[in-house]
């Protein structure tokens, strides 16, 4: 009898074992079409207004991201994520007077380097240090990430794509779907960094590039001009001129241009004819405003020509027709 028992036992082990490896193998093979699909996906750009409608869009950098009101600025020490949501700077304007209902994650801190942000405790010498800022940032589901390098320091070891992964990974675990845009400050050129003759790098990596620094430097360098343009373009009318040691961040005219060939970029739609009025209008928000930024970031020398510019329909549309040319210039193939 007892025999009789153990072959029981030992059949019904068997069959249990077997159905335990039939149920194992039937979602690896009804999984391996959708995998491949959403690969595929992934690769896809979206077009025209609809790329963003809806969408949540992140900002990752430093006061060349922040400063010229692309995003508002944030104390270094406001380092939640909530309070860094709901961002009501120019990109949501844009967005906002094209008809686009978009969510801004203003990821934008003093100083910072990107591996500030993905690199364990912060060591970037601010108020901020030793916090952990990925730890913070505990959304990581985006549908944009638009990235902000430092300078010759983010080249670290190695290819520039393969370092930029810190950052980018934790977007692509919890989107596959995620797009990466790179934002180029106009220091970039200004002081010669290096890591600006790697952007066919990024573009290979299906990053789009929103070079509006390259733009701005080589306008001021009379490398290129700025078509139908009234004006006399100098350093002061992209660059503030705070005090003596700060008179190098952008200011508001380069902020819209920030956010005139990021959303471009994103949408692929032109940027000329897109508006530029909310720059100047104080009811979105207190600092908002041409003649407040100039009292306040023109302290030190106030010759600067950039309300002249935004007054000028003629000298806008200029810039916008280069905002296209400099998309172009980096973007065509993506």
């Amino acid at each position: 009898m007892k025999k009789f028992l153990s072959l029981l036992l030992a059949l019904a082990l068997l069959v249990s074992l077997t159905a335990c490896g039939a149920a194992e193998s039937t979602p690896a093979e009804t999984t391996a079409a959708p995998t491949e699909t959403t690969e595929s996906a992934a690769q896809a750009w979206p077009t025209g207004k609809e790329a963003l409608q809806g969408k949540k869009v992140i900002f990752l950098g430093n006061s060349y991201t922040f400063c010229g009101q692309n995003v508002m600025t944030i104390q270094n020490t406001e380092i939640g994520q909530a309070e860094r949501t709901g961002d009501k700077g120019f990109f949501y304007q844009l967005c906002k007077a094209n008809g686009l209902d978009v969510e801004v994650t203003n990821w934008s801190f003093g100083s910072h380097s990107i591996k500030d942000f993905f690199d364990g405790a912060c060591d970037a010498g601010r108020e901020c240090q030793g916090e952990y800022h990925e730890y913070c940032l505990k959304d990581r589901y985006f549908d944009y990430v638009v990235l902000q390098c430092n300078g010759e320091n983010e080249l670290m070891n190695g290819s520039f794509v393969e370092y930029l992964k810190e950052a980018m990974d934790p977007f692509i675990e919890a989107n596959p779907n995620v797009k990466f845009l790179m934002h180029v400050p106009h220091m970039a050129y200004e002081k010669n960094f290096k890591w600006t003759s790697k952007l066919q790098e990024l573009t290979d990596a299906d990053i789009r590039i929103a070079n509006w620094g390259e733009l701005c430097y080589d306008v001021v360098e009379g490398k290129t001009e700025v078509p139908g343009a009234t004006q006399e373009f100098s350093f002061h009318s992209f660059v503030i001129n705070w005090s003596e040691t700060d008179g190098f961040h952008q200011n508001i005219l380069a902020g819209y241009l920030t956010s005139l060939m990021v959303y471009c970029a994103i949408t692929g739609e032109s940027a000329v004819g897109q508006p530029w009025e909310f720059t100047n209008d104080s009811s979105l928000n207190p600092s908002f405003g041409w003649e407040r930024m100039k009292a306040h970031h023109y302290s030190y020398n106030d010759d600067t020509n950039f309300i002249e510019i935004f007054q000028s329909e003629a000298d806008m549309h200029g810039l916008q027709q280069l905002a296209d040319q400099y998309l172009a210039k980096y973007n065509a193939e993506n």
